[in-house]
């Protein structure tokens, strides 16, 4: 067994470990630093495999996504305090549907790419990779929907978890307490005054 294969059952074991840490953590942040470590990981693998660009952007853009998650879940959630919310109401169903309409053009759009024929020793190149992603005149170009798409998701992700971060720090408004005429101690003060 070579050097690179003892990296990569290593980088396979770490990765297999923090999505199982993903999966069972009790507390969101705990969950996603085992994600940041899966990322990594997942990243070693592609270096062991020799694909240093495809594990550069693995860390980049997955890892950073993950710490702007991390830095969402600090904002909004309160783990002192846990409110019921109802399981399906209309937002419920948007979100539902709203993934399923994007993987519909996703999959539409996958579907008219034609990726040709390329030697197996240009296939890699990050010049083929952009001709074939955004040069119109090689029969590419389509992924350029998907990536509007995704950055478009992204925004309506980065708003809602503003939103839902001020509703949460703004809070219900101050109601002022009404005695109860149940309570006894209440009573007692009224019948003796």
């Amino acid at each position: 067994m070579d050097l690179a294969s003892i990296y990569f059952y290593l980088f396979a074991l770490i990765a297999l470990a923090c999505s199982f840490g993903v999966l069972l953590a009790r507390h969101p942040i705990g969950g996603a630093i085992s994600l940041i470590g899966l990322m990594l990981a997942l990243a070693g693998i592609f270096g062991v495999l020799a694909g240093p660009f495809n594990g550069t952007i693995q860390i980049l853009v997955y890892a950073g996504a993950i710490m702007m998650l991390l830095v969402f879940v600090i904002m909004v959630l309160n783990s002192a305090q846990d409110n019921a919310v109802p399981r399906w109401d209309a937002g419920g169903v948007l979100a539902l549907g709203l993934p399923m309409l994007f993987a519909v053009v996703v999959l539409l759009t996958l579907s008219q790419v034609n990726l040709g024929d390329s030697s197996p020793g240009t296939r890699g190149t990050i010049e083929v990779l952009a001709a074939r992603m955004f040069d119109f005149s090689h029969g590419g170009g389509a992924f350029h929907i998907l990536f509007l798409l995704v950055s478009l998701v992204l925004l309506v992700a980065l708003v809602g978890a503003v939103l839902l971060a001020k509703r949460r720090l703004d809070g219900p408004a101050d109601v002022p307490q009404v005695e109860s005429s149940l309570d006894p101690q209440a009573q007692e003060g009224t019948q003796h005054g």
